[in-house]
């Protein structure tokens, strides 16, 4: 008799009681190699993700003949159940690199890509588009303190298209450091070509350069920073110098930088 035509004995065990949910035999061909990868198996119609096994692989299983199995249901969600904590986030988000960070990165969630940016205003068609796709799910899909519904957003790709530089960028901001870079939370890498800046007050800008030359001019959102009326100067000066807008993409505002509105719009960024 082979390896692969013996019954081994199964035990199942709930992984969250400790207790028995049963016992089985089940042919070696119909059960992995190992069990040291992640896997997932169909007991009466329900899924349920193998947590841990003794033995661990075919070779220890066919030799013993019996294999206990801690396993938890997966529960499944109605996604007309699901709401979204933001109403819109970037459909693209850059990559990591191989580096391993230097531990001086901002660090923010996937989800906060370019919620709060800089865009050269010679886009602002492509934007205007994409606030009105958000308008509508603030319109039609908020549900309590949620939304039902989530716009992504894919334009414009690169919402800098003038050049500027990073030189150029620390020198109109006065900033004298070094750029720390940025990275994800929980990433063990910083994004590739990223780039971030804290003025005097610790308010950020951050974004990706490839080459020095900005793509990507963000603001960071930190509910316990808020910016100075220097660091406020500053920005709107940038805008100015290289006819960016302010975009909120949640709020689903835009305003030019010679707007009364674009000071405010920074100072209650949070």
């Amino acid at each position: 008799m082979t390896s692969f035509s013996l019954n081994i004995e199964v035990t199942f065990i709930d992984e969250l009681t400790g207790e028995s949910l049963g016992l089985t035999h089940i042919p070696a061909q119909n059960l992995p190699d190992s069990f040291e990868r992640d896997t997932t198996i169909d007991l009466s119609g329900a899924d349920w993700q193998v947590l841990n096994a003794r033995p661990k692989t075919r070779a220890q299983y066919t030799k013993s003949k019996m294999l206990i199995l801690w396993i938890r249901r997966i529960e499944s969600i109605d996604p007309n159940n699901v709401l979204y904590s933001l109403p819109s986030i970037s459909k693209v988000i850059p990559e990591v690199d191989s580096r391993p960070l230097s531990g001086h990165e901002l660090t923010f969630a996937e989800d906060d890509w370019r919620q709060f940016e800089l865009i050269s205003h010679q886009l602002a068609d492509k934007v205007d588009k994409e606030i009105a796709k958000i308008r509508l799910i603030h319109e039609t899909a908020t549900v309590g303190a949620g939304w039902s519904a989530m716009h992504l957003r894919s334009k414009p790709e690169i919402p800098i298209v003038g050049n500027i530089t990073l030189t150029h960028l620390a020198s109109i901001l006065k900033i004298t450091t070094k750029s720390a870079g940025i990275t994800y939370d929980g990433s063990q890498s910083p994004i590739a070509d990223g780039y971030s800046f804290a003025l005097n007050d610790d308010f950020c800008i951050y974004g990706i350069a490839p080459n020095s030359k900005v793509r990507v001019m963000a603001i960071g959102q930190d509910a316990n920073i808020s910016p100075t009326e220097d660091s406020i100067d500053r920005l709107q000066q940038l805008a100015r110098k290289f006819n960016l807008d302010l975009v909120n993409w949640c709020r689903c505002i835009r305003v030019d930088p010679h707007d009364e509105s674009f000071r405010s719009l920074i100072s209650n960024s949070n």
